[in-house]
């Protein structure tokens, strides 16, 4: 068995808070016997106040206050902390380009007791969040001593693509940190709806391990509705934080159920096994209704 937590938890536009608050978080955690943890979007310096509003000062805060991964100041004190916690610590932070100043990415951020690990790139980018951040373009796999991990990042559930991307590599676990929105505090909220569907989507049809981790509170500029959980790989919640700013623990076997679902959430019929690639041809076309082709740059038919 292996104990994962994942945090709902409020930030401010102050990166020296945010890493204080996510140390609190792991030593707690470490406590518990803790061996991976997983924080929000871009937690480390906080997430742009609006995706509705274009804001140029927060542009300038992101730029201000990024770094380089993994040689970044944040990065290197959170290897330190997961080397002295032999746990796996995963966070949102907005990440310098090592060759442009002026290029930043949405980025999640894997590191553990042998040091770092890697690092993801958000592909899909939203409304204004695609006027902060440059997109990444691949999802990546990573090996570790607690099974392989796959990461993507809040708006990217919202395409089945980048999770079965993930799958088809092998993932028995995907980290999703996420800054997902609430219209209204209750569980009938449709944005909170909408963000329910997706992560026990990914999980079932993927038959994986699913933790999510959100931000939660109220904020100037809106609210977000936290609900940071762990999946099972038929789509259960194992444990949820509900709208509460707090940590989520659970103690789950990431090989033993991820290969019981392959066996009983279907009858024996594998999801991953059993698909036909060689009839998705449509799904890599570019045709008129496709905006941008993964360089961001507009193609036509």
């Amino acid at each position: 068995m292996t104990k994962v937590a994942t945090v709902a938890m409020h930030c401010k536009f102050d990166k020296a808070y945010n890493l204080e608050k996510f140390i609190h978080y792991i030593d707690e955690a470490a406590a518990q016997g803790v061996e991976l943890i997983l924080f929000p979007e871009v937690a480390l310096q906080m997430f742009p106040p609006s995706m509705a509003e274009v804001d140029p000062e927060a542009g300038l805060y992101q730029q201000r206050e990024a770094e380089l991964i993994p040689e970044g100041p944040s990065t290197q004190t959170l290897i330190a902390k997961a080397k002295e916690h032999n746990m796996y610590i995963a966070w949102g932070m907005a990440e310098r380009d090592p060759k442009r100043i002026d290029v930043l990415y949405n980025s999640c951020v894997l590191v553990g007791p042998e040091g770092y690990v890697g690092h993801y790139r958000k592909v899909h980018n939203p409304l204004t969040e695609r006027l902060y951040y440059f997109p990444g373009n691949e999802y990546k796999v990573f090996d570790t001593k607690l099974g392989k991990i796959g990461i993507m990042i809040c708006f990217d559930k919202a395409f089945p693509e980048a999770a079965r991307s993930l799958a088809i590599q092998g993932a028995e676990l995907i980290l999703c940190p996420t800054a997902w929105p609430s219209v209204e505090k209750t569980e009938e909220c449709p944005s909170l709806y909408t963000y329910n569907v997706f992560d026990k989507a990914r999980a079932a049809e993927n038959m994986v391990w699913f933790v999510g981790s959100n931000h939660v509170g109220d904020y100037e500029k809106g609210s977000e509705c936290g609900h940071s959980r762990i999946i099972d790989p038929y789509g259960n919640d194992v444990v949820n934080t509900l709208y509460e700013e707090g940590m989520a623990v659970a103690d789950i076997d990431i090989q033993g159920e991820y290969i019981r679902a392959r066996h009983y959430a279907m009858m024996m019929s594998n999801l991953i096994k059993d698909r036909r690639p060689d009839t998705y041809g449509a799904l890599t076309e570019i045709n008129e209704y496709t905006l941008m082709n993964g360089k961001g740059v507009v193609t036509e038919k």
